[in-house]
């Protein structure tokens, strides 16, 4: 058994780096998405501020006539 132990020590040292590697890749892929769904309601949130804003200077103007 102790001549596989160094073949053994690989396997395991691949099997762990390629967990962790994968753990990293799918954190840093939520991150993104993240970032990507803030981003995105932001723009929603200003495009409907922007058209609150349009929709209560048309209201002002018929007001006005």
């Amino acid at each position: 058994m102790s001549d596989h132990t160094p073949l053994i020590l690989v396997e395991l040292v691949l099997v762990f780096g390629g967990v962790l590697a994968f753990a990293w890749w799918q954190l840093r892929d939520v991150k993104r998405a993240q970032k990507a769904a803030a981003e995105k309601r932001a723009r929603e949130a200003a495009d409907a501020a922007a058209l609150d804003e349009a929709a209560d200077a048309a209201a002002a103007r018929e007001r006005e006539d």
